[in-house]
């Protein structure tokens, strides 16, 4: 019994993986530069439902949502790198890191991003890795293990109407593009207001803003298609 709870163990922290990935001095996994720039992005929430070929092949995945729908990952990583491997490329699951959340639990979730990361690329995945920071107690891990001269991703989301939240995005930012010199950002949301950004970037829309506003353009020209629309677009998730 002892060696099977120690094998679960194992298992839930993916020690058994450790060898497919390198690290850093402080221990957390590196992950290679990334030259893949996707013709739009998808939400995981989507993509593993999505089944045209065509689709795939023309979209990166995005984790520019809420934690709790793509935990599994973490889980599963291998699985689910199996389950994206034909998409035109990944990006690292963005794990949140709030604030006020605990340091301890901030390089929790780098590591997690981070190694997920590092395993996708060892199966053949195209892997962008994704910018993640807080307050600058955080850029001791935020940036360890990613690597420099590469493609990278980031978000606006939930920034933009926060003045704390906006100053310290900015603030983080700048400090990425210094320690990590990316070829290119992928920016989905919108930028911030009056900011100019230095460095080479693409801006890729929030799909979820496209579609709240598509309905509540449908709710008003025709309530009941919008209802139907919105049952539809549930059931996806």
């Amino acid at each position: 019994m002892e060696r099977v709870g120690r094998g679960r163990t194992i298992g839930a922290y993916h020690l058994d993986l450790m060898p497919m990935v390198g690290i850093t001095d402080d221990g957390m996994p590196l992950m290679t530069p990334c030259d893949a720039v996707p013709d739009d992005l998808l939400g995981f929430n989507y993509a593993t439902g999505c089944k045209d070929p065509d689709v795939r092949r023309s979209n990166g995945v995005h984790f520019f949502l809420d934690d709790y729908q793509f935990e599994r990952v973490w889980k599963f990583p291998v699985d689910y790198g199996d389950r994206l491997a034909d998409f035109q490329c990944v990006l690292t699951p963005d794990y949140s890191l709030y604030r006020d959340m605990p340091l301890p639990m901030q390089r929790w979730n780098c590591y997690r991003s981070r190694f997920v990361g590092a395993v996708w690329q060892t199966m053949g995945l195209d892997v962008i890795p994704t910018l993640q920071w807080s307050t600058p107690d955080s850029y001791s891990f935020a940036f360890d293990g990613m690597p420099t001269d590469s493609v990278v991703a980031v978000s606006t989301v939930g920034v933009l109407n926060d003045k704390t939240a906006t100053r310290l995005w900015v603030q983080g930012f700048e400090e990425a593009i210094r320690r990590l010199k990316p070829t290119l950002v992928l920016l989905y949301g919108k930028p911030i207001p009056g900011y100019t950004m230095p460095c080479e970037f693409i801006r890729y829309e929030n799909h979820n803003i496209r579609r709240l506003k598509q309905w509540e353009e449908e709710e008003e020209a025709a309530p009941e298609a919008a209802e139907k629309r919105a049952a539809v677009e549930r059931c996806r998730n």
